[in-house]
């Protein structure tokens, strides 16, 4: 597909953008890239039964220039993820942290960086974690945040996807406007929906001080919406931030994506990950293109000058493989 030509914005409407995500209710008024190993079971784990595993690839792009350490530190700009292995399930997460709170002085992304921290050592670390509740899972992690005699401050979109092996099932909780969609012979089999309080203004978990508690939305983890989807091999599994989905339209991810179901190889769902997350990174930057979030824009009433939406992006991509397939 040629390279669509893209524009710079100009300041005024990145400020714009800016505020129109904030964990202010008053926000309601309307107002790099290098490749990432992709991550899979070591053989030894994989040898022990022919259950389902995920071959996994981690993309991303800062809406703004990023450091070279940003990567291992599990960050794209204020987006954080985490992937983890156990015996028994495949866990995946990704977080937006809410941008609002720059203008109090608070590093959006830290919140979500560590809310993932503490939902991948609950998955590792809890023995009777198969991967069937991952709202559980996403309870736990926040409370453990909560818990901290000096939390972070912040909030977070959360959306967690696990598969528990040995039905080959993906189990989801998703809060916010993060989400996954599940894709099978080209066509979208299953899509999250987005949980907002009105546009742009998405669900979202937070620690607050306390002078703020009455001024913020802060939801509780408890209202994930979940779901339960039987896969099969060759599905993949596609876990985003809004950066991805609000600048690419379902269209063009599948037709991006075609080639890579079924795929074993990491090389190959890297590379198609990149591509995925390069596409997005182009639209948000161009100012004459139809994107999804302009679109929404339209549809809610707001003003938008159109075009694609500037802001960070996290895709996890994963392949559903049988070891048993490739002789092991």
């Amino acid at each position: 597909m040629l390279p669509i030509s893209c524009c710079r914005w100009p300041g005024a409407l990145h400020r714009f953008v800016r505020h129109l995500k904030s964990p202010l209710q008053a926000s309601l008024r309307f107002c790099s890239s290098q490749s990432n190993p992709t991550h899979r079971m070591t053989r030894s784990e994989q040898s022990t039964r022919a259950d389902p595993y995920l071959l996994k690839a981690v993309q991303g792009r800062s809406k703004k220039p990023s450091s070279p350490g940003e990567r291992s530190n599990r960050r794209f700009g204020e987006d954080s993820w985490f992937i983890s292995s156990t015996p028994t399930a495949e866990v995946m997460g990704v977080a937006d942290g809410v941008g609002g709170w720059r203008d109090m002085g608070v590093d959006p992304g830290r919140f979500a960086k560590e809310l993932m921290a503490c939902c991948s050592k609950q998955a590792e670390h809890n023995v009777g974690f198969d991967g069937r509740n991952p709202r559980d899972l996403l309870i736990a992690g926040y409370q453990e945040l909560t818990d901290r005699h000096q939390p972070i401050v912040g909030s977070s979109t959360a959306c967690l996807a696990t598969l528990h092996r040995r039905d080959c099932t993906l189990y989801t909780a998703n809060l916010g406007d993060s989400g996954f969609l599940v894709i099978r012979n080209g066509r979208v089999l299953h899509r999250s929906e987005e949980q907002t309080h009105g546009f742009n203004t998405p669900y979202q978990l937070t620690v607050a001080p306390e002078h703020t508690k009455d001024s913020v939305y802060s939801d509780r983890p408890e209202m994930a919406v979940v779901s339960r989807l039987p896969l099969q091999p060759g599905d993949l599994v596609v876990l985003a931030t809004d950066g991805l989905f609000d600048n690419l339209p379902e269209g063009m991810l599948l037709e991006m994506l075609q080639k890579l179901e079924g795929v074993r190889e990491e090389r190959d769902l890297q590379a198609g990950a990149l591509r995925v997350v390069e596409k997005a990174r182009q639209l948000s930057l161009n100012a004459s293109f139809k994107s999804p979030f302009a679109m929404k824009a339209r549809a809610h009433n707001v003003s938008y000058p159109g075009g694609g939406k500037p802001d960070d992006i996290t895709l996890i991509l994963a392949s559903v493989l049988i070891p048993s397939d490739s002789g092991r």
